[in-house]
């Protein structure tokens, strides 16, 4: 059957606060804050936008509040044009995430706040929505939305691609499942240790069934395989790095975006290490702004950048300023 989305990101959603300061503060001290970013966030629904702004066509399967946070999500979603025809509001306050980028480390923490977790049945996620598109991408937050997906989307042939952040309760048997696997640092560990040899362990995991298993590790690049063969490359570098939230968010939407239209086929004929270095391109473009999302770069931004080492400006200072005070504003 002909195929109405690209990929459909399973996710409940949440949302972002950003802030860049110089450095977090010790009890008691104080710490002057440089900029800020609201914006939607997670990991599923972050690749989603990327893939996206580069140009393929996606939706979401979820839950959110029905506070301004939820509302604010969900049309973040669509500014981005994401289908969220799928995506449910129920009662209560939505996730929140406060997110410290730290200008004199280069590093980020963390504050969130839970918010509600809405329930969905299989109805209420779609089998024939699933069956409608090539792939779905997961992150390992289990859910009655992802079971219900995995399960449609085995039964009718769709892709599985896995953001492997965290070794979740249940996270081990999805790997299983997964036809796209791209692990980060913390993950592959919980799976081989301190086993260093990242091209060997991720060629195991494709004999046992991936079709492709790739580890990010930051500043160090990343690793990979499939049944071609193994590849590793280090990150770019040069670009003053602002923040790091969301930065295997989007890699997994750009090296999507790249398997689905430029691997193995077409003008391009993209080898894993292709996908791998285009992802890192998306990655480190969207590391130069605040936030998870406002500097998702478009394609014409990241195949400048690929072919000439140039970061195109596009309209990421309009999106800056969007995001800066979106929150308030969106209505």
């Amino acid at each position: 059957m002909d195929k109405t989305f690209d990929v459909i990101g399973v996710e409940d959603l949440i949302m972002d606060f950003a802030l860049q300061i110089n450095r977090i503060p010790k009890t008691d001290g104080m710490s002057m804050i440089q900029d800020s970013c609201w914006a939607g966030g997670g990991n599923a629904s972050s690749a989603i936008v990327a893939l996206c702004r580069l140009g393929a066509k996606c939706a979401m399967v979820g839950t959110t509040g029905n506070d301004a946070y939820g509302n604010f999500c969900l049309e973040d979603m669509k500014r981005n044009q994401v289908d969220v025809s799928h995506v449910k509001q129920v009662e209560g306050d939505t996730t929140l995430c406060i997110c410290l980028a730290e200008t004199e480390t280069q590093g980020r923490s963390f504050l969130g706040k839970v918010g509600v977790r809405g329930m969905m049945t299989p109805e209420e996620v779609g089998e024939d929505f699933i069956r409608g598109c090539k792939a779905i991408h997961l992150s390992c937050m289990p859910s009655p939305a992802q079971v219900a997906a995995v399960t449609f989307a085995k039964k009718h042939g769709v892709e599985i691609s896995l953001d492997a952040g965290a070794l979740f309760p249940g996270a081990r048997e999805l790997v299983n499942q997964t036809d796209i696997l791209i692990m980060s640092e913390n993950f592959y560990e919980g799976l081989f240790g301190e086993d260093k040899d990242y091209c060997g362990n991720c060629r195991k995991l494709v004999e046992k069934g991936a079709k492709i298993a790739v580890v990010t590790l930051g500043k160090k690049g990343c690793a990979g395989a499939d049944k071609e063969g193994t590849f590793q490359m280090e990150a770019f570098s040069g670009a003053d790095i602002v923040d790091t939230t969301g930065a295997g968010d989007v890699f997994h939407g750009g090296f999507l975006y790249a398997y689905l239209y430029r691997y193995k086929s077409g003008t391009y004929s993209y080898t894993i290490k292709d996908c791998a270095k285009f992802a890192s391109a998306v990655s480190y473009i969207n590391c130069t702004t605040l936030g998870g999302r406002p500097g998702i770069p478009t394609l014409e931004m990241v195949d400048t950048f690929l072919e000439e080492g140039i970061i195109l400006e596009g309209d990421i200072a309009q999106r800056k300023e969007f995001y800066r005070n979106g929150i308030f504003e969106w209505r």
